[in-house]
């Protein structure tokens, strides 16, 4: 295994303030408590699941939290495990003090709603065979996709069944940018136990990210302008990040990164009409899955099962 090296910190992540100490809070308390689990018979484990659009600083956290802890990470990749015995193998042979992470869940293994499912095979013929309807359908026991026969079943029993019971001390983590793809069992609390949304870049992460990357603070210049306009574009930390590398970090080349970015907020709001600007519009408090969509952590109140 190769030593985990990632420079993500708590005090690097360009995320809300208050999420991000409210994580810091949840993931020390989690340690601190083996004989509070065991007291209350719960195994001493603890799921997240982050979710949000690509470029929110979900791998990011997740390496973060892993520095935090000091833990090993196992990333695993579910396609390449070819049954659910294999599954739950490999969380019997990982080690106490571990981060098992799973990203893009929803693109691993057909993971979707079973409800959903039932009411499409409704409106179709049946298959000819029993073989041909576990093809189509890899949550009810089918290999479907490549070689990998894991399903739902055994993804649930992985996360939350007897045998993850056996191993303690983990945090397990899914990461999406679509928590609608995924059936309400996986992500229920006791399987995943935090639900937290990274969404597009704030006040508060810019703020951070020109502190990082730049060396400046709220005194510039342009940054009320900036702060002002992210409340009227959808912009992801990252796509602001890498504006900024592609700038000199002090100086001159500071005040020519603050233009670049505030040029390309303008451009963005030029292009999109008033309904569809900025992360307001974006809200819409749609229900998916049991999710409050499309707010951070203090409007929509994390699952937190303590």
């Amino acid at each position: 295994p190769a030593p985990f090296s990632h420079p993500s910190t708590f005090e690097t992540l360009a995320i809300d303030p208050v999420l991000r100490d409210d994580i810091r809070d949840d993931l020390l308390r989690f340690v601190s408590r083996r004989e509070y689990y065991s007291r209350v018979g719960r195994s001493w484990k603890r799921g997240y699941f982050l979710y949000g659009p690509p470029g929110t600083g979900k791998t990011s956290l997740v390496a973060a939290i892993a520095n935090l802890l000091e833990f090993d990470v196992y990333d695993l990749e579910l396609t390449a495990v070819h049954s659910n015995t294999v599954l739950r193998r490999l969380l019997v042979s990982t080690n106490p003090k571990s981060v098992v992470v799973i990203e893009d869940v929803d693109c691993s293994l057909d993971l979707s709603d079973r409800n959903k499912k039932k009411k499409k095979k409704k409106k179709k013929s049946k298959p000819d065979s029993d073989t041909e309807e576990r093809e189509m359908d890899p949550s009810e026991g089918g290999a479907g996709r490549g070689t990998s026969s894991v399903n739902l079943s055994g993804v649930l029993n992985f996360v939350d069944g007897l045998w993850s019971s056996c191993v303690g001390e983990r945090l397990m983590i899914f990461t999406t940018n679509h928590p609608e793809r995924l059936d309400p069992a996986l992500l229920r609390p006791g399987r995943m136990d935090r639900k937290i949304h990274l969404s597009y870049c704030c006040p508060a992460a810019f703020r951070m990210l020109a502190r990082n990357y730049l060396e400046i603070g709220e005194e510039h210049e342009l940054m009320a302008e900036a702060e002002a306009l992210l409340a009227e574009v959808d912009i992801t930390p990252a796509e602001i990040a890498e504006m900024f590398m592609r700038c000199d970090g002090e100086g001159k080349g500071a005040d020519a990164a603050m233009e670049k970015v505030i040029g390309e907020m303008r451009r963005q709001k030029a292009a999109s009409p008033p309904s569809e600007r900025g992360p307001a519009a974006a809200l819409g408090y749609g229900m998916e899955n049991g999710f409050l969509l499309g707010c951070d952590s203090r409007m929509r109140g994390d699952d937190d099962a303590h």
